[in-house]
């Protein structure tokens, strides 16, 4: 009874909960999260400029393309080989600008990001997988394919294997910004998850163009994403939740099987909220079930705690060495060559 009791306590260490997890390393400070938003801000508008002009150059018209681009979703192309690049490519940016950002500050690894057990974690990300596959795929692709198609294919060759590419990148970097830069950030000063969660839901849903019921919506969706996060320790489930959620409403659109615009209505509103909800309740069972979300896979906290040590004692032996250097290059100075002579000939 007592080894069971230990091995719980060991599969379950203390300060893995997801939202304060930067706090568990060293150089972790208030100010440094927004640091990292500011450097990360600068970064993701370079890096978004470029891929949406690509994305005009591509199209042949660059201004005729930013025009489109104004029209929200109503006018959403990622079907074409410009409008994947220009769209998804402009959102899947937010990864490298995030990990340049946290290159430069330092407050914490990347890993810390992924999850608050040593990383990223394939095996929940397979199962949270099928669990999505289930839950958001099941649901859009059953009653499509029993309507049938209703316009057009729009897909081209090339827009195709770019949103293949690009729109899971896309989602999983929407994830890291706003459920792991975001909430993590809030979550490390305030130590309170829910605050953490609503707040980074209400940024997510601020920065979506649809009307009052699609806002709501992603409201929802964000504070889903949010809970997945924090139920699982990671931000595996959350970013595969997003994939299939967008992913199968891109192919089933690209194919002809529906459209993507900027008003929800009601009825919509209340079949995402329940599929969220039911999605939680499975995450929450297998949470209670399994030990699958609280597996260490690895320890990041000793290895960035040793590299920051090593590096003190770097700039430690560099102060030392220049410190001595000074005093010899200043002693010749300050003592005659008659007495350095006369007491070398005195030895």
């Amino acid at each position: 009874m007592t080894e069971g009791i230990r091995t719980r306590e060991q599969s379950q260490p203390a300060g893995r909960e997801y939202t304060a997890y930067p706090r568990q390393f060293s150089a972790w400070r208030w100010y440094k999260p927004v640091l990292v938003l500011l450097l990360f801000a600068a970064f993701y508008f370079a890096f978004s400029t470029v891929a949406t002009l690509a994305g005009g150059v591509v199209a042949g018209n660059v201004m005729d393309y930013l025009n489109s681009l104004m029209g929200g979703y109503d006018t959403f192309d990622v079907y074409s080989s410009a409008g994947a690049l220009g769209v998804l490519g402009s959102v899947a940016v937010m990864l490298p600008a995030l990990a340049l950002a946290g290159l430069i500050v330092r407050d914490r690894p990347w890993s810390s990001y992924s999850s608050a057990w040593g990383g990223w974690r394939w095996p929940v990300f397979g199962v949270c997988m099928a669990v999505g596959l289930v839950i958001y795929g099941l649901p859009t692709a059953v009653p499509s394919l029993i309507e049938g198609p209703s316009g057009s294919v729009e897909f081209t060759l090339g827009g195709f294997l770019l949103l293949t590419v690009l729109g899971p990148l896309q989602c999983v970097a929407e994830e890291y910004c706003f459920r792991g830069l975001v909430m993590q950030s809030l979550g490390s000063w305030f130590r309170l998850p829910v605050l953490a969660i609503v707040l980074q839901a209400a940024a997510f849903a601020a920065l979506h163009p649809y009307n009052i019921f699609g806002v709501i919506t992603i409201v929802f969706t964000g504070l889903a994403f949010g809970a997945a996060a924090w139920l699982t320790g990671g931000l595996e489930a959350s970013c595969a939740m997003h994939i299939v959620n967008n992913m199968t409403a891109f192919y089933f659109t690209g194919f002809g099987y529906g459209e993507v615009g900027s008003e929800i209505f009601v009825p919509g509103m209340l079949f995402s909220i329940v599929i969220d909800a039911l999605a939680l309740a499975v995450l929450a069972i297998l949470r209670k079930k399994t030990g699958l979300f609280t597996r260490m896979q690895r320890d990041d906290i000793a290895p960035f705690e040793a590299r920051r040590q090593r590096k003190k004692e770097r700039k430690i032996t560099a102060l030392e060495l220049r410190q001595d250097s000074e005093l010899v290059r200043a002693r010749p100075a300050d003592v005659p060559e008659e007495t350095d002579r006369k007491g070398t000939e005195d030895l």
